[in-house]
């Protein structure tokens, strides 16, 4: 899924046009000076935020970074032929030779922070009230790689979605008519994804095929109507699966808790209920 880590295994192989070829949305590639044998290696990153990049070398033979490594840097959106370090050759009698593995991943995984007094607004139109059947931790598929912090408000196909908080259109998946019970449907489900201006994300899973209202690049308020909810991927049954989640500084996903908005300035942390919650704008 996009938004999870990617892995790269990059080997210098000598001169490069790599990047001019390359479609990927993030690439880490090596450029060699053939006049004194150093490589400067750079970063493309075509995605619409900002991407963490760390990048650990198992194959460093005469050869000394400018930068300490492992090297860890945050690569600007929509950032081309972004230059991160340069090797220089220790001894130009011997032969030198570079080999590192790349990890990437959304927001900034090394100084980004949640801003936890954001008070969230309940992912659906003003007063409106759905229940919400599954919690932080609910047994059912919030329990996978421990605790998750994940909100599932049971809801007809169809009901709209709304922004719970300012942000960017970061992703956009809509093309699946697939669901079912087990793990084995996760791949089709449907879902848009968030980015926030503190670089955590939020996710709204399950949409129905063709349900989006927004597109990749858009810029949404809290309380914008931004799909329709539906019962694609892994689910028992429809639904609106909701997240708030960012990266650490080794890559790993982290879902975050968060408050909602409620009446008179209140601001709760939602737990599991029949009766549900009235979302408040």
């Amino acid at each position: 899924m996009k938004n999870g880590i990617t892995l790269l295994l990059l080997i210098f192989i000598g001169l490069t046009n790599y990047a001019q070829k390359s479609k990927e949305p993030f690439e880490v590639y090596n450029v060699r000076n053939e006049e004194d044998g150093s490589t400067v290696v750079y970063a493309t990153n075509n995605y619409l935020c900002d991407e963490s990049v760390l990048i650990k070398f198992n194959v460093l033979k005469n050869m000394k970074a400018d930068v300490e490594l492992p090297f860890r840097a945050v690569v600007p959106a929509g950032a081309k032929e972004y230059k991160l370090f340069t090797l220089a050759i220790k001894d130009a009698t011997k032969g030198s030779q570079l080999g590192y593995v790349t990890s990437y991943c959304h927001g900034d995984a090394f100084d980004g922070k949640h801003d936890n007094s954001y008070v969230y607004t309940i992912p659906y139109q003003e007063g409106k009230q759905y229940s919400l059947d599954q919690g932080y931790g609910g047994k059912f598929s919030h329990f996978m790689k421990g605790k998750t912090h994940a909100l599932d408000f049971t809801m007809e196909i169809g009901t709209p979605i709304c922004a719970a908080r300012d942000g960017l259109i970061l992703f956009v998946k809509e093309n699946s008519n697939k669901g079912g019970k087990t793990f084995k449907f996760q791949e089709y489900g449907n879902y848009i994804t968030i980015y926030h201006e503190d670089g955590t994300m939020a996710n709204y899973f399950h949409i129905k095929k063709g349900g989006s209202k927004v597109k990749e690049g858009d810029r949404v308020k809290a309380g914008e109507v931004i799909a329709l909810s539906g019962n694609t991927g892994w689910s028992s049954g429809p639904h609106l699966h909701f997240q708030v989640y960012s990266f650490d500084k080794d890559m790993n996903v982290k879902t975050i808790p968060t408050r909602f908005r409620q009446e008179e300035g209140k601001a709760i942390v939602l737990k599991k209920s029949r009766e549900g919650y009235k979302s408040v704008h």
